[in-house]
């Protein structure tokens, strides 16, 4: 008899416990990762905002140390890189407080490093820097900031590094083909070709028949359309070429002139420092007044005083003569006599009519020929020139002119320079915070003739004042007075090589600046030639320099009016690449202040390598 076994169910309940077991110990295994999972995430999360924290903490304290050496650079001050290694930010009011190093594990500092020493003869291209820097070459300081930021009394110990390169660059200003403080309005009505790099502090309005060739740069907008947005009612169809393209919203390129580099403080440097500031001081050298070589004023009644200015020498002013003195010598029994240090032989008064102004120039004109005569004199100042190149490695270039004359309804005071063909050996740059008049060639290599754009034989020369006006060498001072028409004032050929930091009258209203083309001021017939001069064309006016316009003119304010008191030259202009070099720089020159950033990282712990 065959016997059916039956289920044992108390081994159903075992295995089905076991299985509950199963499946509740996999759940817990699998509940236990995803809180360890989640667990860890936070902890990553935790770890991964501190580490952000840490990060924002080290870029503030290395902002600070770049703060404090722009000021400095920008101050003309720029200290050792140990002077800024102790600027740490103020944690006050901060969630989160951290520990700070200096990249190296030096606490309580910021790492700084700055190459060379002396900076200031480190002359470097800045073309690597973009497209806005290049041409441009500056003295640059090489620098470098670091600092780790380390979180305190979190439960995590969490650091970061931040290292930033830059530079601090001090650009000469007349390494720009144009550059502006103003608005900057170009619309020339004939084919004007610009070669060098065009910038402006303000905006740019760009029509006409031009040809940019370099970079276009604006800290405003660089306009293009056809509406002038600086003037009501002035178009034009021509579109410039931009061969280089424009850039607009750059960053700004300042004078080192203390809190504001307004126009109204740019234009301050023309005159005489302030009482309270020593001239031969940091601020008092950047007044033109305190750094030229020669200093001329005048009394209201047209007195002429000189003045050789050497900080090296004691007293650093001496007045030059302006007596006539006979001296006497007896050399081998032989009596010569001669007159000696007459500063009226490089210094006149001299008067014309400015046709533009309506009014009487009353001039303090410098002979550049009799300067040069004078100071190549034994008995005149060579003793001052050769003393002024052995103690700053140059002779005798830069000539300051303060005229006393007041401005009134009918007078107009004023400089002029006149036979300045030749230049001295080492340059020349004249300065007033008075209109300034160019009489005939200057710089022009010692020729009447158009020279074009050779500029290979001539001397580092800038002009410097409220307005610039260009005099042919036709002019007549005493045939031109206020009733002398403008056909009959007809130019001849000119030539004027030199840099020139200037004023204008911006546009207004209705009134248009003149814009980049008129930067020269004219006062003659140059485009009538129905009297048969230069073969029917107008009058060539060669320029080769740069043209830097910074603040409204002061003095010289009549509003451009073409066709009324001068019509328009042939342009021969172009820029100097003389000034792209060192040695051919004018005296003088003024430099522009910008901070050049390079690179930005940051690490999870100290700088590699440190």
């Amino acid at each position: 008899m065959k016997t059916e076994r039956k289920p044992n169910r108390s081994s159903r309940r075992g295995y089905a416990l076991m299985m509950t077991i199963t499946f509740v110990a996999i759940a817990a295994l699998l509940l236990a990762g995803i809180m360890n999972w989640t667990t860890g995430n936070a902890l990553q999360t935790e770890r991964n905002n501190l580490f952000r924290d840490s990060t924002s903490a080290a870029d503030a304290a290395t902002e600070l140390a770049m703060g404090y050496m722009w000021r400095d650079f920008y101050n003309q001050a720029l200290g050792p890189a140990s002077s800024y290694t102790a600027y740490l930010p103020d944690q006050t009011g901060w969630p989160v407080q951290f520990s700070f190093s200096n990249g190296a594990r030096v606490p309580n500092h910021t790492g700084v490093i700055t190459s060379p020493t002396n900076w200031t003869a480190n002359w470097e291209s800045l073309s690597a820097f973009g497209p806005r820097y290049a041409g441009l070459s500056a003295y640059v300081a090489q620098c470098s900031v670091a600092a780790t930021a380390t979180t305190a009394n979190e439960p995590y110990e969490v650091s970061a590094t931040v290292l930033q390169k830059f530079n601090l660059a001090a650009i000469p200003i007349f390494q720009f083909a144009v550059f502006y403080n103003l608005n900057m309005e170009i619309d020339p009505g004939a084919t004007m070709s610009l070669t060098g790099p065009v910038f402006s502090n303000d905006g740019i309005w760009a029509r006409g028949l031009g040809t940019f060739n370099s970079s276009v740069s604006a800290v405003g907008v660089v306009n293009t359309n056809g509406t002038d947005p600086y003037v009501s009612g002035k178009t034009d169809a021509n579109e410039s070429v931009f061969n280089q393209g424009v850039t607009s919203n750059a960053n700004s390129l300042t004078l080192p002139i203390g809190t504001t580099n307004s126009p109204t403080a740019v234009r301050s440097l023309l005159g005489l420092s302030p009482t309270n500031v020593a001239p031969y001081s940091a601020a008092g050298q950047d007044y033109f007044a305190n750094e030229a070589d020669i200093v001329i004023s005048n009394s209201t009644l047209g007195t002429l005083t000189a003045y050789y200015q050497d900080p090296d020498a004691t007293p650093p002013l001496t007045r030059i003569s302006n007596d006539v003195t006979n001296i006497t010598t007896n050399t081998v029994g032989r009596t010569t006599s001669y007159t000696t240090n007459l500063a009226y032989s490089f210094a006149t008064n001299v008067s014309f009519y400015d046709y533009r102004e309506q009014k009487t120039v009353h001039a303090v004109q410098v002979d550049v020929n009799a300067l040069n005569n004078w100071a190549n004199n034994a008995k005149g100042g060579l003793g001052f020139n050769n003393q002024m190149n052995l103690h700053s490695g140059h002779h005798i270039n830069s000539v300051y002119v303060y005229n006393n004359n007041p401005v009134t309804s009918s007078s107009l005071p004023s400089v002029r320079v006149a036979n300045g063909s030749v230049l001295p050996s080492d340059g020349l740059t004249v300065v007033t915070p008075d209109p300034l008049y160019v009489l005939g060639n200057y710089n022009a290599n010692g020729t009447s003739l158009n020279n074009g754009t050779n500029v290979v034989n001539t001397m580092p020369a800038a002009l410097i004042g409220d307005a610039i006006t260009v005099l042919s060498t036709n002019w007549l001072d005493s045939a031109y007075v206020s009733s002398t028409s403008i056909g009959n004032r007809p130019p001849a050929p000119t030539t004027v090589n030199a840099a020139t930091f200037e004023g204008i009258v911006p546009s207004n209203g209705a009134n248009y600046s003149g814009g980049v083309e008129n930067f020269l001021r004219l006062l003659e017939d140059w485009s009538n030639a129905s009297d048969g001069r230069n073969n029917g064309k107008p009058t060539p006016l060669t320029y080769n320099g740069s043209i830097v316009v910074m603040f409204p003119s002061q003095y010289a304010t009549n509003n451009w009016s073409y066709g009324n008191y001068y019509t328009a030259a042939q342009r021969v202009w172009a820029f100097d690449l003389n000034f792209l070099s060192q040695k051919g720089l004018p005296p003088l020159t003024p430099e522009v202040y910008a901070i050049i950033r390079q690179s930005w990282a940051v690490y999870g712990n100290s700088v590699p390598g440190s």
